[in-house]
């Protein structure tokens, strides 16, 4: 794809679905609605990958949030980047999108379900092909008369161990351009510290670059006449019998070691299939799989205004960010369930599984027991790693909770915020988001939280904090805040000019906010919003 339409289409692209599936949406991409500013950062991303060097691109650090992923102890190390730089970053992985699509295995085949390009109207992948489509064909499969065993495994810390100079080698080897392979590479290795390892998680640009660093295991599994289906690191194996089923996945073990990949041995089973009314599993140790789509997209289910940073990890796991309200269905089947027998059955354990505080949370939802929302918090103190996923729930149903029950709520929420003990970032953020939503309100604890925030609390905390209190403060503090902007990262000044700009009056943000224009000017964003772009009078 030629670079303007790359440009252009990565632009269309983060408009629709966003810079992340990490994140919400911040307030710097509603800027992109304004068609004019469109086609500035199309033509300024142009020019950037038109330099074909890692200086022209003019990209800064990323910094990280970890989240948690399949266990009390396993965690995601997810990618923040500013808005400028995901749209280069997604414009030069479009460069090669289309070509690498064509020497992927056909979709008719059904091997491959993982993002397929196919751009339409801002989406730049086949929504046809995902995680659901996958699943429902590996279930067809198996049903098939020479299909007597499933070899089911992954990749372990796929996003993490991929190799960066064997993507380079395999991109050349394919034939495409030198010098933007070079500019990728150099890139990605920028942002790895020289590492030689690893892809930024959560964007759509990984994604591109994650599918083609696979090709040459396909293509092997291909020639050795494996039948197989993948989802992004999810392997499927259709073998006619126990033994070939052991000999392809040793020979996909090898074939990953070459790229120095190797796959999670935890997660790794062969079952038997061949009784096609019930299948068994021949190992001892089955693998969990979890039911939350890798990529589903937020569903905005909130009534009212609420904070636009909402962590969004939609990766899979067992351990959920966010809380999927249920079905009417599920809902039909939870009314005569018991929530305050699960809850005591809860706190009797020394060890909490995941499970047993999503079916608690359901349950309440299903029964109408809405009062027991009020337990929730005392859930986060046993299991903390569900603390995001607790403040979701409490912040959709914040309608159904009494006022005494979310008076308490957020106390509890609050004294946490204001100990002087460490919180793990997305914890944090968490909790920042709860005290900053109407009905759990704490702008007091929030503003002296943001006073004694240390430069090295964490990537986005700070950021996370001037949302919460963008409608909540009043013109003094504004004042006490302005000060903090010199001092303060991208993210956070960008948050600093929105409160400045959207509660102070015109002659006291006026030279503040000229200043800025002149300082920040390499921030298209920024500028943007203060001096939004018109078309030119002809003269």
């Amino acid at each position: 794809m030629d670079i303007k339409k790359a440009s252009y289409l990565a632009v269309q692209n983060v408009l629709k679905e966003g810079l992340t599936d990490i994140f919400d949406h911040p307030f710097e991409l509603s800027l992109l609605k304004n068609k004019l500013f469109q086609k500035k950062i199309a033509e300024n991303v142009s020019k950037c990958i038109n330099g074909n060097s890692l200086e022209s691109l003019e990209i800064m650090p990323i910094d990280h949030v970890l989240l948690p992923k399949g266990g009390p102890f396993d965690f995601r190390r997810c990618a923040l980047m500013h808005p400028l730089d995901t749209i280069k970053y997604l414009a030069l992985a479009l460069v090669f999108a289309d070509q690498l699509e064509t020497i992927r295995p056909n979709k008719s085949r059904k091997i491959v379900f993982s993002y397929r390009f196919k751009p339409q109207k801002g989406y730049i992948f086949d929504q046809k092909y995902n995680i659901t489509s996958f699943k429902k064909y590996v279930s067809e499969k198996i049903k098939q008369k020479g299909v007597k065993a499933l070899v089911v495994c992954d990749i372990a810390n796929f996003y993490d161990r991929l190799n960066l100079h064997r993507l380079e080698s395999i991109l050349l080897s394919h034939g495409f351009e030198k010098a933007k392979v070079k500019q990728l590479n150099e890139l990605l290795l920028f942002w790895a510290n020289r590492d030689s390892y690893s892809l930024p998680v959560g964007s759509n640009a990984s994604r591109i670059f994650a599918e083609a660093s696979l090709l040459e295991v396909d293509n092997y599994l291909l020639s050795i006449g494996v039948k197989f289906s993948r989802f992004v690191d999810d392997y499927r194996l259709f073998a006619p019998n126990v033994h070939t089923a052991h000999y392809w996945l040793t020979q996909l073990i090898e074939r990953l070691w070459l790229e120095g990949l190797t796959i999670n041995q935890r997660k790794t089973e062969i079952k038997d299939v061949s009784d096609k009314a019930t299948s068994k599993s021949i190992t001892a140790k089955p693998a969990t799989d979890t039911e939350q789509s890798k990529t589903q997209k937020s569903i905005k289910e909130t009534s009212g205004p609420e904070p636009q940073f909402r962590l969004m990890a939609g990766y899979g796991g067992i351990i959920p960010t966010r809380f999927r309200t249920p079905s009417a269905k599920e809902i039909e089947k939870l009314k005569d369930s018991d929530p305050q027998g699960l809850f005591e059955d809860i706190k009797k354990k020394k060890l909490i599984e995941p499970e047993e505080i999503t079916a608690f949370t359901k349950s309440i939802i299903g029964s109408k027991k809405f009062t027991l929302f009020a337990y929730l918090p005392e859930l986060a103190d046993l299991f903390p790693q569900f603390t995001p996923y607790i403040v979701d729930v409490l912040i959709k149903y914040r309608e159904n909770i009494p006022v005494s029950d979310k008076t308490n709520i957020q106390e509890l929420f609050s004294q946490r915020l204001s100990k002087s003990v460490y919180l793990p970032e997305y914890i944090t953020i968490a909790i920042v988001r709860l005290l900053g939503c109407q009905d759990f309100q704490n702008k007091t604890v929030l503003l002296d939280f943001f006073r004694e925030l240390k430069r090295n609390a964490g990537a986005y905390i700070g950021r996370s904090v001037l949302t919460s209190l963008e409608d909540l403060v009043s013109r003094s503090e504004i004042i006490e805040i302005r000060r903090y902007f010199s001092r303060a990262d991208s993210w956070e000044k960008r948050q600093i000019v929105k409160i400045i700009n959207k509660h102070l009056s015109e002659d006291e943000k006026r030279p503040f906010l000229k200043n800025i224009k002149s300082q920040e000017s390499s921030d298209m964003f920024l500028v943007e919003y203060l001096n939004p772009t018109k078309l030119k009078k002809k003269k």
